[in-house]
């Protein structure tokens, strides 16, 4: 069963976890750095990273960082995740995330899908 919200889905089967979706665009300058900032807890073992390699031709990670919450942080307190990307050419192309545990061949928590026009 999938239930549409907004831009989010989220994705129930019968005994599996909600999983919830997101799908933005994006519009950045050919050349510039940009940056996908996104809620994340590594004391979960959860962590971003890229679902499917990113297109070479129009994009490369150029870093891929937590930022912890400000003073005062407290154990098991959400920061964010910090992915900075390079536009190389004009062009359509996509960035596919997930958040999951990178040792645990189960379920992901979330995923979220960027269409990127390089202009």
């Amino acid at each position: 069963m999938v239930w549409k919200l907004g831009i989010d889905f989220i994705q129930r089967e019968e005994g599996r976890p909600v999983v919830k979706t997101s799908t933005y665009t994006l519009q950045v300058q050919e050349g510039h750095l940009f940056k996908i900032t996104l809620v994340a807890n590594p004391s979960t073992g959860y962590q971003w990273d890229l679902s499917n390699p990113v297109d070479a031709r129009f994009l490369s990670l150029h870093a891929n960082h937590f930022v912890p919450p400000s003073s005062p942080a407290r154990i098991g307190q959400e920061g964010h995740q910090v992915m900075s990307f390079q536009a190389l050419r004009r062009g359509m192309t996509s960035i596919s995330l997930k958040y999951c545990r990178p040792w645990d061949s189960g379920e992901c928590g979330e995923f979220v899908f960027y269409v990127v026009t390089v202009v």
